[in-house]
């Protein structure tokens, strides 16, 4: 019988925990400016705990899904290694979007039927579009970009015009993301037979895709600037910027696995950076900083501390 610590750990593992900023990043702008435009309300924590239960079911719904290709090239995960049986981890998954969904009616009607939407999408990609090159790299950031419009529908009912750019933003980065990501297991993938975008559409062809949408991405976020909003948020456009320039220039020029990890690891960190960023067109830079690099520490801290691949 395992003890409880080591259960704990590989349910933890199997949820990918040193994730935990994404979905938290991607809901911020709509919950803030929600917030900001209808009124504070139990709602907008309740929103940000939503968004976080359904990534982590979307996570345990991958390895159940993916545990065959799992058992070859990741025999040390959790579900391929015997630590967590996959009846389980469909169990906790299961359970958790029953959550997801009794949390988002809750809060309004609207964020009920998007939860439910979110997690068509999720189960969607898990089961079958990860496997199917560009569409994979399109659903999977398409349902990041709805947790923006789902924290405004949770705390508002409705979604303030800021949102969508930060819906833009979200997706067009993510999607980047997402093409470069898939580098860092480009030879693994072509020998599981695995279809990625890359080796659906070729290596130049997906890089300059992934390119032009996070070039996109920024400048998306960039256009509240022209209307007036508050500057001070171009502060984390431009460090995230910075962020996944200097990270994602390697695998520009050599697509090695290697290169990939590193594209990854800036991704993730401008991310961070940069989903939120339109919060701080309503809220003051210290308190938005707070917020953002609290949570960019912590994120850093797990991933070097926990070793784990994600």
């Amino acid at each position: 019988m395992r003890s409880v610590p080591k259960t704990l750990h590989a349910y933890l593992e199997l949820v990918r925990y040193p994730l935990f900023a994404i979905p938290i990043v991607a809901t911020l702008p709509g919950t803030v400016l929600g917030t900001h435009e209808y009124g504070w309300s139990w709602r907008a924590p309740v929103a940000l705990l939503t968004a976080l239960l359904g990534y982590f079911a979307g996570m345990i719904k991958n390895d159940y899904f993916h545990r065959a290709q799992d058992d070859i090239a990741n025999p040390r995960r959790p579900i391929p290694s015997g630590r967590v049986r996959p009846a389980d981890a469909m169990k906790l998954a299961s359970g958790l979007y029953i959550t997801c969904i009794a949390l988002g009616f809750a809060m309004h009607w609207k964020a009920g039927l998007l939860v439910l939407v979110l997690i068509a999408l999720s189960h969607a990609y898990n089961a079958f579009l990860k496997m199917r090159g560009v569409w994979g790299s399109l659903s999977l950031p398409l349902g990041i970009a709805l947790l923006s419009v789902f924290g405004a529908v949770c705390v508002s009912g409705r979604v303030p015009h800021l949102v969508w750019f930060a819906f833009g933003a979200t997706f067009l980065y993510d999607f980047g993301t997402h093409v470069t990501s898939t580098f860092k297991d480009i030879d693994r993938d072509a020998a599981l037979g695995v279809t990625t975008t890359p080796l659906q559409l070729g290596r130049r062809a997906a890089l300059t895709a992934s390119t032009v949408a996070t070039l996109a991405a920024f400048v998306v976020a960039s256009v509240p600037l022209l209307l007036g909003q508050n500057p001070y948020y171009a502060v984390w456009i431009g460090v995230a910027f910075a962020a996944t320039v200097v990270t994602r220039v390697p695998l520009l020029r050599c697509q090695t696995e290697r290169n990939g990890y590193v594209a990854l690891e800036g991704a993730m960190i401008a991310a961070i950076l940069l989903f939120p960023a339109l919060m701080g067109a309503v809220m003051s830079f210290q308190m938005s900083a707070a917020v953002i690099l609290s949570l960019l520490v912590t994120t850093l801290y797990l991933l070097r501390t926990s070793k784990q691949e994600v």
